[in-house]
């Protein structure tokens, strides 16, 4: 099993929502959706929320405005807009 982080981005910030245990991408990917397909969605700003899945050599880092650094993730990752499953 390897670890996915999932990082949820807002307008104004990315943060870690999620860590999943998974064999694959793939694999991850089809795990949060599963999990989280029936998460209430109310507010019409969450809507328009993006997750990234993707394996992190070691711990996730951040900018100075609160933005993932994409130069730590190890292989690929998987994006997803919310809700336009």
């Amino acid at each position: 099993m390897q670890q996915y982080f999932v990082v949820r981005r807002t307008k104004e910030k990315d943060e870690q929502f999620a860590v999943i245990d998974a064999m694959s991408l793939a694999e991850a990917k089809a795990i949060f959706k599963v999990r989280y397909d029936d998460f209430d969605i109310t507010n019409e700003e969450m809507k328009e929320e993006d997750f990234f899945i993707f394996k992190a050599d070691g711990e996730l880092k951040y900018d100075e405005n609160n933005r993932i650094l994409l130069a730590e993730i190890v292989g690929g990752m998987a994006i997803i807009s919310k809700w336009q499953q």
